[in-house]
């Protein structure tokens, strides 16, 4: 009897010790399904907020427009009146570079045609009174080539500046007309003598081929200067020596248009 009593125990703590532990691995199976759940609902809170696919209805919290981003992000400057990372000032300055740098160009176009019309109007437009024989001195040189020919210059020993019209009138010795003039020769503009300038004439004496006829020796010459209608004498006359003291002259002979350079006078 007492060895069965004491077997009867033990089986009994031994039942009783197998309950206790089922319970503690059921509990910790409970509180671990717990966790687990806790997290699976946080982590579906989480991404339902980062992803807008899941939180359909969710609204951003950030309270500025996006519209008023957007533009500055695509490098346009922003919207009219919206915000700008420097105040507008780049554009502004732009603007006035911009608007600086026509206005100077159209400045300077306009500065400059008006002097090229200025310019232009003083050398067609405005007239010089007529060269007085008085106030110029005219000389007589002889040329080698072409041959039988004489340069006239004439330069102006006046304080102002005046106009040569047409060709010289010459007269040799006692001619009762001036020399002939050379039409070919006309220039296409009056030549205008500023003070100390000279213009040019050249005077073929007699032809080089012998063809003149009445010819002889001159030993004097007077110089008058027409005026802007291509009549009278202004300053009258004037006496210029001859190279040599005289010159052969037949009438063949004949004079040039006042020319403003050398080469265009001996050019005939």
């Amino acid at each position: 009897m007492p060895r069965s009593h004491h077997h009867a125990e033990s089986v009994t703590e031994s039942g009783s010790s197998r309950p206790s532990r089922a319970v503690r691995r059921r509990t910790l199976r409970i509180a671990a399904a717990g966790l687990t759940a806790v997290a699976a609902l946080t982590l579906t809170a989480c991404g339902g907020q980062d992803n807008p696919l899941q939180t359909g209805a969710a609204k951003p919290y950030n309270p500025v427009p996006q519209g008023a981003e957007e533009p500055v992000a695509k490098g346009d400057g922003g919207p009219q009146g919206g915000p700008r990372p420097d105040g507008g000032r780049a554009e502004r300055t732009s603007v006035q570079r911009s608007g600086s740098g026509a206005g100077a160009e159209a400045s300077g176009t306009g500065a400059s045609t008006g002097k090229a019309a200025g310019k232009s109007g003083n050398t067609a437009g405005i007239r010089h009174t007529a060269c007085d024989a008085a106030k110029i001195q005219i000389v007589a040189k002889p040329l080698k080539r072409p041959v039988n020919h004489l340069l006239l210059e004439a330069t102006n020993t006046s304080g102002a500046t005046c106009d040569l019209y047409f060709s010289p009138y010459l007269r040799f010795d006692e001619a009762q007309s001036p020399l002939a003039e050379l039409p070919d020769s006309k220039p296409q503009s009056v030549v205008t003598l500023a003070p100390g300038q000279s213009g040019y004439a050249a005077v073929m004496t007699s032809s080089a081929d012998g063809s003149g006829k009445n010819g002889g020796t001159m030993t004097s010459l007077s110089v008058s200067l027409p005026g802007r209608d291509g009549k009278g004498s202004i300053g009258g006359s004037r006496t210029v020596a001859l190279p040599g003291g005289s010159v052969y002259l037949d009438d063949s002979a004949w004079v040039t248009y006042w020319q403003s350079d050398m080469s265009d006078a001996t050019a005939w």
